[in-house]
């Protein structure tokens, strides 16, 4: 594979993806290839099938048609929030003398803490700055080329299970790759889809994905804090499967008809084509409400996250909607919006052709590996 293309794995909570890619010009992607997967996926931190996903992985990579032997033998795999958790600290540096801070302070203060801050059952996946402050008590999210004679800073460091990290090493090992790199798929989501400018402030992040959402608190170049829990667009197929007594495809195509913001009359009512080609008449308002019903759950366990995280009110926190979970359907994001009382905002890539919210966590990944490259 030519030089500076990457090849990355998101891991998702229902489909495995693989991507090669390298970067194009104005900071776009060339896409040299792409592949997914649905598997058993994970729930509340454990694979439903650990067994079979080097198979699937091995069968993805061959579907792009990447030769380890010959293209890069790196690969960059995504670290999910379900197998994730953030700590945040606090280290010094006194560098003697007044004098211009350089990378290699930043390099010694990341490094002191991270030694600090080992684990038994984790690995540390990154170090990253909240704020710096100077000695004068001075804030600033770019110390380097600043004067000073010591610097503090508010780290966030993200770990991941350690059994995560031990399942991917040995399916890279096996598959003939020479390093593994991994991402914390949330903190490259925030730092991607959010503005440099924006994150001078805290923000947050709703990813709802298949199975599983998470909340990212995002703020400099760190998360803040990280939650997750194990609700997601899937528990909404499931409703109204249950509901209609439906496939989980026919509940899907019928969650795709969804318009919440309609308010149906007594016979209104969606039109749906069973997987025997019959039409069946699914009452409208009965539909919507199994559906609100259902994001009233996420929308109640993403406040009890909130209110872990500050016990305070945050009145002005922006708040970003990413996965399929609950943005592709019609009136979703507004609803949870109403729900939490706070106004949302889809969190996209930036990038052209691109810029839809199911895509912010996979493309993340890509953007911080070519980084890397």
């Amino acid at each position: 594979m030519a030089k500076g293309y990457v090849l990355v794995i998101d891991i998702g909570s229902s489909k495995l993806r693989a991507l090669r890619a390298g970067l194009g010009v104005n900071n776009t992607f060339i896409v040299k290839g792409s592949a997914e997967i649905e598997y058993d996926g994970y729930y509340e931190g454990r694979f439903l099938n650990e067994d079979n996903i080097g198979n699937l992985l091995q069968g993805l990579i061959s579907e792009l048609d990447y030769d380890i032997a010959h293209d890069n033998k790196k690969i960059y795999i995504g670290v999910p929030a379900e197998f994730s958790s953030v700590v945040c600290t606090t280290a010094s540096y006194n560098l003697g003398d007044r004098r211009k801070i350089k990378k290699s302070d930043i390099d010694n203060l990341f490094y002191t803490a991270g030694e600090r801050a080992k684990g038994e059952n984790v690995e540390i996946v990154s170090v990253n700055p909240i704020s710096y402050r100077l000695d004068e008590g001075r804030s600033t999210i770019s110390p380097i080329g600043e004067q000073a004679t010591s610097i503090s800073a508010e780290l966030s460091i993200v770990y991941a299970v350690k059994k995560f990290i031990e399942i991917f090493n040995n399916i890279v090992a096996s598959l003939g790759f020479e390093s593994v790199e991994y991402i914390s798929e949330p903190l490259a989501e925030g730092l991607f889809v959010i503005s440099k400018e924006e994150r001078e402030d805290l923000n947050m992040i709703i990813n709802v994905g298949d199975l599983t959402t998470n909340i990212s608190f995002v703020k400099g170049e760190g998360l803040a804090s990280l939650a997750s829990f194990s609700i997601g667009g899937g528990h909404i197929t499931n409703d109204l499967s249950e509901a209609f007594d439906l496939s989980l495809a026919e509940a899907d195509r019928l969650k795709r008809q969804i318009v919440l913001s309609l308010k149906g009359k007594n016979n209104d009512c969606y039109e749906l084509t069973t997987d025997l080609g019959k039409v069946v008449r699914i009452p409208m308002t009965t539909a919507n409400d199994v559906v609100a019903s259902r994001i009233e759950i996420i929308a109640s366990a993403v406040s009890q996250c909130v209110q872990l995280f500050s016990s305070q009110y945050i009145p002005y926190l922006p708040v970003y909607l990413t996965g399929a979970g609950v943005s592709r359907i019609h009136g979703g994001r507004d609803y949870l919006a109403k729900c939490l009382g706070r106004n949302i905002s889809y969190g996209v890539p930036p990038l052209p052709g691109k810029d839809k919210p199911q895509k912010a966590s996979f493309y993340s990944l890509v953007a911080v590996a070519l980084e890397r490259v």
